[in-house]
């Protein structure tokens, strides 16, 4: 029995040593609480980081350049030579020839155009393009906060395990004791070998279920190092309990995810740029109008010829209008096309709606009951651990047998471990509705 006790330390020094490998380059070396963790996710989580830089692509397309508001300005420039042998004739003079006779022709213009009115099309398409930025920044705190959702998640899940191995601890405490207590007995001759080997069978029962809340322990710790963008041998201590809100109110909740939830505001951004397209399309039936300018240069040089250089450079500009009159319909179709699918998109809207408000009812209800159950389990520990200290008393009398008290031990053991799970869903339910209500990054 003592080679088991010393067995098991050993197990514990190594697993509490099986995160130390390496100096922690970013999670800090103090217990960090949940509202830390959520903080150094935002900076080094490489998800988080991908959906920002995703976002800010789209904030640098949103530009009155790209739109079409602004004028365009080209400059193009060339030269040529040549050298050859050359013979010319006029009428009723000699032949001349010229011997490797040399020509360049140099070339140079700057011409602007702009696009001056086309129904408002190109507003239309700045808009568009805020619209979309707006989109993109949407979606990225969409995707941050699935991300946080998975942060907060592991670091609960961090925490369970933590507590289980603490109950496990516990467990092995009052299993040890009553081994103990029942090999002195033992030797007194007042119990049976069949009562020694049953306390032994349940002291390894419940080590070998430390060993597992051990291992579990630390493959929880690398999962929640790996989303927070640390290694996943680094160091990582996390708070011994979770403190929960219990005043959230149901219709704070409604109020604000109809303003402020992220897929919401995303539906809400996309029947605004439906209706935008809509805009753009018509645009295409009003007439085009384009100012164009240019100054252009010319110089020609050549040994061989009448003139001994040619040479021009001027302004020029004009006004052109377009207007399509018939291309098969194809217009009005990518106008019905566009308002069929403003359409979709403000039933969609309705729709996202109704199932937002379903969901927040639905996980206030969640929130509320596991609240409730979590205060009835409370009783229920005092209960059990009352029962196994009456338990306890009645063994030691001989007044109830080894599966009685066994049973009063793993009661705590159960209720403790079924509090731990109340109290991680009902911090899940109420992290949801700080997720439902848009409060997930910016909240308390």
């Amino acid at each position: 029995m003592n080679k088991l006790i010393i067995i098991l330390i050993a197990y514990i020094a190594s697993s509490t040593s099986l995160l130390v490998a390496q100096e922690s380059t970013v999670i800090p070396s103090e217990v960090i609480t949940l509202q830390k963790a959520i903080s150094i996710a935002l900076e080094k989580n490489h998800s988080i980081i991908i959906a920002n830089n995703t976002a800010e692509i789209n904030s640098n397309n949103a530009t009155i350049g790209n739109a079409g508001l602004l004028p365009n300005l080209n400059a193009s420039g060339s030269y040529s030579g040549s050298k050859s042998d050359a013979e010319f004739k006029q009428f009723g003079q000699p032949t001349n020839t010229v011997n490797g006779a040399g020509s360049n022709t140099t070339t140079g213009s700057i011409s602007v155009s702009y696009l001056l009115f086309d129904g408002f099309g190109n507003y239309y398409r700045f808009q568009s393009l805020k619209s979309l930025e707006e989109q993109a920044g949407v979606q990225a705190r969409l995707e941050i906060e699935g991300t946080l959702l998975q942060v907060i998640s592991l670091y609960l899940g961090v925490i369970t395990q933590k507590q289980n191995l603490k109950i496990s601890e516990d467990a092995i405490s009052r299993s040890l004791d009553r081994y103990k207590r029942i090999s002195k007995r033992f030797e007194l001759g007042n119990a049976t070998r069949l009562d020694l080997l049953s306390a032994q069978v349940d002291l390894n029962a419940d080590s070998v279920g430390f060993i597992q809340a051990s291992n579990q322990l630390n493959n929880a710790k690398r999962d929640l190092l790996i989303q927070l963008g640390a290694e996943p041998n680094e160091v990582i201590q996390v708070v011994d309990d979770i403190v929960l809100n219990s005043t959230l109110l149901e219709n704070d909740l409604l109020s604000a995810s109809l303003n402020n939830n992220a897929s919401l505001v995303l539906s809400k951004l996309t029947a605004e740029n439906a209706l935008l397209g809509l805009k753009q399309n018509k645009s295409g039936r009003f007439p085009k109008i384009n100012l164009n300018g240019s100054y252009d240069y010319y110089r020609n040089e050549s040994d061989a010829g009448q003139l001994e250089f040619q040479k021009s450079n001027g302004f020029s500009g004009g006004v052109s209008i377009s207007l399509n009159l018939f291309n098969g319909f194809q217009q009005e179709i990518r106008i019905q096309n566009a308002q069929v699918q403003l359409k979709n998109n403000e039933e969609f809207l309705f729709f996202a709606q109704k199932s937002l408000q379903r969901d927040v009812l639905n996980t206030y209800e969640n929130y509320e009951t596991n609240l409730y159950l979590l205060k009835k389990e409370e009783l229920n520990l005092e209960t059990a651990l009352l029962n196994f200290e009456r338990s306890k008393q009645l063994f030691e009398l001989g007044q109830i047998t080894n599966t009685q008290f066994r049973e009063a031990q793993l009661n705590v053991s159960r209720v403790q471990q079924n509090m731990v799970r109340l109290k991680i869903q009902a911090k899940l339910s109420e992290v949801s509705l700080y997720q439902l209500s848009g409060q997930l990054i910016d909240g308390e």
